[in-house]
């Protein structure tokens, strides 16, 4: 069944049907939990290679698309760890988000290997995080054998199944970036977890973070879950201040308020929630959603990296898939030089 998250505005606490409403149509349940999942790794980038590699330090964040290759990684890194005799050394470290079942993920976490090893001339750890229990896990290595059983191939990466862990497993590793991880955990989805992480995010000052969060916990709820999605909208609500510092939440609600949305929400307050709510909604299609997504580029390009504006302007105003706009504020929000800005915009 697919699950929509809940997006709110100053006022006051929606009804599930304007939670609903608001993104149909806008994102795939795919997207928004492995979207989410890349902002928290972006904010959050040590603690989760902490996590994945201990004693690993974060040197840099690579460009995931690869050349010439119609393939596109999650998350590449570049880290520095202690090798086998005790020196420093530099690997590239790639993760994959993956929320639903796949049954050649093996197979495409090698292929990811493979070419970030030969554009890079580095070795590469591969990772792959399940974050919901959609069926059978296959396990490392992938193996590949001849029909005479000799063996021509066996490919090693590690695997972590979050669901199968437990929330206090991940709160006692004291790293607040993986937090947000609790609420999906096999005891973790719950109205108390997400309160705690909530609150251990707001303490550790990680404020980019919360709205991410937010759409994870809401995720996790799902949509047919009232009663916490209510109260998942009253707890933003008290955190409606603290959100409201964090550019990551200025992004999202300008998406919705320039895509039109606000006014079928104002309308639908004041007469008719489902009338109001459709004619916002009709007013935010193809080209409301472009026209924000274009000025959300230009504005996180204008604040980190002014001197490519005109290059954002210019790339962005012939794109016509949303798609492809909101890839680029993704990736422009996490990049950390103006090299990988450029990439993200070409």
């Amino acid at each position: 069944m697919e699950q929509k998250f809940f997006l709110s505005t100053e006022r006051c606490c929606y009804d599930t049907l304007v939670a609903e409403k608001i993104l149909e149509g806008y994102l795939g349940m795919a997207t928004l939990w492995d979207d989410n999942m890349k902002l928290l790794i972006g904010e959050n980038t040590q603690d989760f290679v902490s996590w994945i590699m201990k004693g690993a330090e974060v040197k840099a964040k690579l460009a995931t698309e690869f050349k010439g290759q119609e393939l596109r990684a999650d998350v590449l890194l570049q880290v520095e760890m202690i090798g086998k005799r005790g020196k420093k050394e530099d690997i590239l470290l790639q993760i994959e988000i993956q929320s639903e079942r796949d049954p050649d993920m093996r197979e495409r976490l090698l292929a990811y290997n493979l070419r970030a090893r030969k554009e890079h001339k580095m070795e590469v750890y591969s990772c792959v995080i399940y974050l919901r229990d959609d069926g059978i896990v296959l396990p490392s290595p992938l193996r590949w054998e001849l029909s005479t059983g000799k063996k021509y191939l066996e490919f090693d990466f590690d695997s972590i199944e979050v669901y199968k862990l437990n929330a206090a497993e991940l709160q006692q590793t004291g790293l607040p970036g993986l937090l947000p991880l609790m609420i999906l955990t096999g005891d973790g989805t719950t109205r108390e977890i997400a309160d705690t992480i909530f609150t251990e995010l707001e303490a550790a000052g990680r404020l980019d973070s919360l709205s991410p969060t937010y759409v994870l916990v809401s995720l996790a709820f799902g949509k047919d879950n009232i009663a916490d999605q209510r109260w998942l909208l009253r707890r933003l609500e008290n955190m409606q201040e603290k959100l409201n510092e964090s550019p990551v939440y200025q992004e999202m609600t300008r998406m919705a308020r320039e895509a039109g949305f606000e006014v079928g929400l104002e309308q639908g307050l004041e007469k008719g929630l489902e009338k109001g709510l459709q004619q916002g909604l009709q007013q935010g299609q193809l080209q409301g959603q472009l026209q924000a997504l274009r000025q959300m580029v230009t504005e996180i390009v204008s604040e980190r990296f002014p001197e490519l504006v005109r290059q954002a302007e210019e790339k962005t105003a012939d794109v016509s898939e949303p798609f492809l706009l909101r890839r680029a504020v993704l990736k422009l929000s996490t990049v950390t030089t103006a090299e990988e800005a450029r990439q993200a915009l070409l």
